[in-house]
């Protein structure tokens, strides 16, 4: 009589393997990420034409934005404007921001430091002002910042 011969351990291993990349596929893949741009402006003018830095959205957990990104939002500035990516994805998922500015103006030695045109609070999530709600149906410049210089 013969014994059915035990699965080999590619044959167990396969469907792990498949199970594993249909769940690893779905990671991030079911939070809709809504479209987020704006203009930085300090005081009452525009951010300085050469300035560059990030706009940097850290989920606001008191206001029960649970987001599970491993990295917040970000967007680089450039000529006053930003526009947010999560990961490699344009966009932010829904819910209340505490909002980061970090913008500053190259030095004009060649190793200079450069220098900063916006600062405190902005620059830090424990003492901005800035909160933004993201959501689908924003009004045209609900996304703007406006901030005071160093």
């Amino acid at each position: 009589m013969l014994l059915p011969r035990p699965p080999s351990v590619r044959c167990l291993l396969l469907p792990v393997l498949v199970l594993g990349i249909v769940a690893l596929s779905g990671c991030g893949g079911g939070t809709k990420l809504i479209p987020v741009s704006g203009k930085v402006t300090v005081g009452d003018n525009p951010l300085p034409e050469k300035a560059t830095g990030t706009v940097t959205y850290h989920p606001d957990t008191a206001k029960g934005n649970k987001n599970t990104f491993p990295f917040p939002p970000l967007g680089a500035i450039k000529e006053g404007k930003y526009t947010l990516g999560t990961g490699k994805q344009e966009g932010a998922p829904a819910g209340w921001y505490k909002v980061t500015v970090n913008a500053s103006l190259p030095s004009k030695e060649e190793y200079g430091v450069p220098t900063p045109v916006v600062g405190a609070p902005f620059d830090k999530v424990e003492t901005t002002p800035l909160s933004i709600e993201v959501k689908a149906d924003a009004a045209p410049g609900s996304y703007d910042l406006k901030v005071t210089g160093q």
